[in-house]
């Protein structure tokens, strides 16, 4: 979107091989198919989007990470010195919209793909695979530059539907955010449906699988407050990925030193030593470009907590990489304890707190050896408990600044220099460069006015 709102539009519909894909002959065969969908994931990973930027600002705006200001790698976000001239709010823009796009294109080609049976296998593979991705862009996306989903913010702005592929020079503009989430929803309804025709090819936990499918549907109707739906969607994410959680140090620290697909992944991704090392990485990020886990989070973890180790490393905590080298890491997008904190998040909402408890205690069991199941009680009061396990598991994954928002919960943000900072009123602008272009995307109206002072 950004791409072809600048002089760069051409290039972002016909750069090749994994930037976009090019209108002319793209879809020949199944194995265009397949080469085309792997510049999509190429795109999703990219340190533009979810390789680090998507990741580093729902941590480093938070209150569980601070900048030290030795590097001005994501200090300007990490300082809360937003701006719509932002050069990585330009890049999660535009590299979400270049997977939504070119996913958007696989789709239609293969509405209109015309091959022998035997090929249309990998054809709707493809399709379901692309649907997903899109989805998952779309809902990150939505995260980041509208407000948090609830009754109240249901016809604010949200970001651009996409169900035909963008032209350049196309005029767009922004839909309501319950729009978005409808459409979000409607696309992993899709990507269901071509996964269960016949023959089609589940793929593994580096790409979007069934599995994914059910708990990025579990995500999305957590956050819409829909938690009937969360838990069905959760436990189908369960059934299918049909594993457990790792119980000692030595496996959940294997879990980050190691590329290989852990038995907690659902969707992951994968980064070499060779793919945007240096600033590009997380692992460099954590700390050596300024990024740290803060002291006051670490002490949080009992001297018992499985995790306590690796996060007090020093030298990056779950980025620390492995042995192929400093840069390399898997990120995790999707996996199988942010499932249980779903799920006793959903329930906690119901009211009922028992069933909360018992998903809570799946992961706080597996996570520290000396939690007490009996310390935790059967009311209201297991939401705070809930929370503070979502933190201390899910920390270093993006996911703290969008969970303060949804819950409308107050944080200190940049190491407390901004204190009772309230997210749920804020979304970050839309890009000055896409807003300038004149194709239809407006600002979203007084922004600024809701940063934290």
């Amino acid at each position: 979107m950004a791409g072809m709102a600048l002089a760069s539009c051409d290039d972002f519909l016909t750069e090749l091989p994994t930037d976009a894909i090019a209108d002319e002959e793209a879809f020949s065969s199944a194995k265009d198919f397949t080469n085309n969908l792997n510049g999509v994931y190429n795109n999703f990973g990219r340190y533009q989007f979810y390789g680090r930027n998507v990741v580093c600002l729902g941590d480093a705006a938070s209150d569980l990470v601070y900048h030290d200001n030795k590097s001005g790698n994501f200090q300007v976000l990490a300082m809360w010195q937003v701006e719509s001239t932002n050069g990585e709010l330009q890049e999660i823009w535009e590299y979400g919209y270049k997977v939504i796009n070119n996913s958007a294109k696989i789709i239609k080609a293969g509405e209109e793909a015309d091959f022998p049976e035997s090929e249309m296998a990998t054809v709707y593979g493809c399709m379901a695979q692309a649907y997903g991705l899109k989805a998952l862009a779309a809902f990150t996306l939505a995260n980041i530059f509208a407000l948090p989903y609830n009754d109240a913010n249901r016809n604010t702005s949200g970001i651009v539907n996409v169900t035909e592929p963008i032209e350049a020079f196309q005029q767009i503009s922004r839909a309501t955010l319950a729009d978005n989430y409808t459409l979000i929803l409607s696309d992993i309804a899709r990507a269901k449906e071509y996964f269960a025709r016949e023959d089609v090819e589940i793929p593994g936990y580096y790409y979007i699988n069934p599995a994914a499918l059910h708990a990025l549907e579990a995500k999305v109707k957590l956050y819409m407050r829909d938690y009937a739906g969360a838990i069905q969607a959760a436990k189908a994410a369960l059934d299918e990925r049909g594993s457990s959680l790792v119980n000692t140090a030595e496996s959940y620290d294997a879990m980050y030193t190691s590329n290989v697909v852990s038995q907690e992944d659902i969707f992951t991704v994968v980064k070499s030593a060779t793919d945007n090392p240096g600033a590009g990485s997380l692992s460099t990020m954590y700390p050596f470009y300024g990024l740290h886990i803060s002291e006051e989070v670490l002490t949080e973890y009992a001297g018992t907590d499985i995790r306590a180790e690796l996060l007090n490393n020093g030298d990056g905590g779950k980025y620390v990489g492995t042995s192929e080298g400093a840069d390399a890491h898997n990120i995790p997008v999707l996996r199988l304890p942010e499932l249980y904190l779903t799920l006793a998040e959903a329930y906690a909402a119901q009211g009922n707190y028992a069933e909360a408890k018992e998903y809570l205690s799946v992961i706080c069991s597996a996570r520290d050896a000396g939690f007490d199941p009996a310390a935790v009680a059967e009311s209201e009061s297991v939401i705070a408990d809930i929370r503070q396990a979502r933190k201390l598991e899910l920390i270093q994954e993006g996911h703290r600044l969008f969970d303060a928002r949804r819950w409308g919960i107050k944080i200190d943000v940049v190491k407390g220099r901004y204190k009772n900072f309230d997210p749920s009123l804020f979304a970050y602008p839309i890009p000055q460069t896409e807003v300038n272009a004149g194709f239809g995307v407006v600002q979203t109206e007084g922004w600024e006015q809701t940063l934290p002072r």
